[in-house]
């Protein structure tokens, strides 16, 4: 069986559904960036599926990331030479990775 992929999930179940029940799954399924099936699994297995972010937010991750891995760098030279109000950066540092987790925590789904 050179060369070919063996399926996991190999227990097919087949749903009727209404054709406004089938448009509200396909507009949830559009919002979370899933494709159905999984966004059905993840939904039986207890996830909460969130909708997928703008496009620009994972920029703006990135963006935020950058900067504080600088504020980071910039804390340690400043403590190692005391030049610099190190309590006030490491109070900039700490909101930066706050906004980080915040972000993170209103675009990412539960665990499949």
């Amino acid at each position: 069986m050179e060369g070919y992929i063996l399926r996991t999930r190999n227990c097919r179940v087949e749903i009727y559904f209404t054709k406004s029940e089938l448009e509200s799954l396909m507009k949830k399924v559009r919002k979370s960036g899933m494709n159905r099936e999984r966004y059905c699994r993840s939904v039986l297995n207890g996830s909460i599926v969130k909708e997928a972010p703008p496009v620009d937010v994972p920029a703006l991750i990135r963006e935020i990331r950058r900067v504080g891995s600088n504020v980071e760098q910039i804390l340690k030279r400043a403590n190692a030479i005391g030049l610099l109000d190190v309590p006030q950066l490491r109070r900039t540092l700490d909101s930066l990775n706050a906004v980080d987790k915040a972000i993170m925590d209103a675009y990412t789904t539960g665990g499949e």
